[in-house]
């Protein structure tokens, strides 16, 4: 008959073989599982209930207090050094990136021209399109994009808003990197621009909007050589079909 051990924290009786030893006390494999992780920052095995985590990182206790916070808005763990304060009324509340940018948007919906976050990618592929698209004839206000950036921004921070000075009475709604797939079914393009419209906006009726779409360089070719390559052709598309594509833009 094999050898038996009782773990000391479920109480089962388990043979020996499956027995491991932790800070003094002998754990059967699911208890050794369940109970105890790998700490993300100094590699050592702790019991979970001396953990910090979110849905990405799991790290001790004394790991945590030496080189770690938690972003007030998600709950997500940063390093201190790449925690930002955003919130001049309270000093001590720690943002992360993302949520940084979203305070932003509340607090200034409507940023300068020259506003440019670090660019979040959204999709699983090699090409990402940013769109920037310009609404005119429902006022620059901060409340309209407000409504605008809740509403794309519900789960994650998608679109933010700029002033352009081309527009004579609106802004421009601008997208973080996305793949096509993304821009097809996960962002709420009809509903962002079904509220635009219902507010007084127009892009298409107008004499002053137009959109843009930004693709990332490294998405046209392997090496530098074919991405110039590739641009060159396009170039080459767009020279000899001016007159085509200025009837397809509608622009002058």
């Amino acid at each position: 008959m094999s050898e038996t051990f009782i773990c000391s924290i479920c109480g089962c009786e388990t043979p020996l073989d499956e027995r491991h030893i932790f800070d003094g006390r002998q754990l059967c494999d699911d208890c050794f599982e369940d109970e105890t992780v790998i700490c993300d920052c100094c590699e050592n095995r702790v019991w979970r209930s001396d953990t910090v985590s979110d849905s990405h990182t799991i790290v001790c206790d004394s790991c945590y207090d030496r080189h770690y916070t938690t972003c007030t808005e998600c709950g997500r763990i940063l390093y201190y050094d790449a925690a930002c304060y955003p919130d001049e009324d309270d000093e001590d509340a720690p943002y992360c990136r993302s949520c940084t940018a979203q305070f932003a948007s509340r607090s200034h919906p409507i940023q300068n021209y020259g506003y440019k976050p670090v660019p979040i990618f959204y999709g699983n592929g090699k090409r990402f399109l940013g769109v920037e698209l310009e609404i005119d004839r429902g006022g620059e206000y901060d409340d309209h994009a407000s409504r605008l950036i809740d509403l794309s921004n519900a789960n994650e921070e998608r679109i933010y808003c700029k002033h352009d000075g081309s527009i004579n009475c609106g802004f421009e709604i601008v997208t973080h990197p996305m793949t096509l797939e993304y821009h097809e079914t996960v962002m709420p393009w009809s509903e962002l621009l079904r509220s635009a419209v219902n507010m007084g906006y127009r892009s298409h009726q107008t004499s002053t909007c137009g959109p843009h779409v930004h693709v990332n360089r490294d998405s046209l070719g392997d090496t530098p050589a074919q991405q110039e390559d590739t641009i060159a052709r396009i170039l080459f598309f767009v020279e000899n079909n001016w007159n085509e594509l200025l009837k397809f833009s509608r622009r002058t």
